[in-house]
């Protein structure tokens, strides 16, 4: 399995941890959220940083009960 896919893998199973974010944009490497920010790109930016070498997942955790398709 690719990175990005295991990545892809872990952000789906997880929605919990991801909850603790709600309206935050984050970050994932591998099997960790890596930043969490404000902005897309701020989140992008630190986890660059932290992880030069790898490509972050971006999302934005929504709040409350939104459903995005």
């Amino acid at each position: 399995m690719s990175s990005v896919s295991k990545t892809f893998d872990w952000y789906t199973r997880h929605p919990k941890e991801l909850g603790r974010h709600a309206g935050k944009h984050v970050a994932i490497v591998d099997e960790e959220i890596v930043s969490v920010a404000n902005s897309a790109k701020e989140a992008y930016e630190k986890a660059k940083k932290k992880y030069p070498k790898k490509i972050p997942l971006l999302t934005y955790v929504p709040k409350g009960e939104t459903l995005v398709l």
